[in-house]
């Protein structure tokens, strides 16, 4: 119950993270366009000589509030950018070390059905979805053969088809990790 609790208070502050990054995102943005605004203004005015004289305006402040709110606004989306970047080094790095995980899963597995090397190849590239034919190309091989290898593994996995094969890897994986906590607690770890 705590942890669900954890999970929960940690999803609400991912959330309330994402919503003040996406408020300061537009902040900036805002300010950007209004100083654009400002200074393209600014520009057209001095290419054609006009003087914009307001008396409660003063040019110069304008400009230093302009060039200020810019930088601040530069900041903060560099900010915002670099923890984007981290956070998509982060992801990355997680879904390498899942994917290794479920590859010494696999041959955890494969062994547990004293799957042949080439039964472990065809196993893989059945449950990647590639079909018969694919297989038979990609092994310089007959099909036949691979139907012959493929009931094999069918048959020392307790399975009765491919849909099965790649269903039993997929479920427990979608249900939670009941396969990497059964390679973990074989492996020891």
């Amino acid at each position: 119950m705590a942890m669900v609790m954890e999970t929960a208070r940690t999803g609400t502050m991912v959330r309330k993270m994402r919503r003040w990054r996406f408020h300061m995102l537009a902040a900036s943005f805002i300010v950007l366009l209004v100083c654009q605004a400002f200074m393209a203004i600014d520009v057209v005015a001095d290419v054609y000589y006009i003087d914009i004289y307001l008396p409660w305006f003063d040019h110069t402040v304008m400009e230093t509030v302009a060039v200020i709110a810019m930088t601040v606004s530069l900041v903060v989306l560099g900010w915002i950018l670099l923890d984007h970047m981290r956070q998509n080094r982060r992801y990355r790095q997680t879904v390498q070390t899942a994917s290794g995980q479920l590859v010494q899963t696999l041959y955890a597995k494969f062994d547990d059905w004293g799957l042949s090397a080439s039964e472990r190849e065809v196993a893989l590239l059945l449950i990647k979805g590639l079909s018969v034919a694919e297989i038979a190309r990609l092994r310089d091989t007959r099909p036949g053969t691979i139907k012959s290898q493929s009931n094999a593994i069918y048959r020392k996995a307790g399975l009765k088809s491919r849909s099965e094969l790649a269903a039993y890897f997929v479920e427990d994986l979608l249900a939670g990790d009941n396969l990497l906590k059964e390679h973990k607690a074989r492996a020891g770890g």
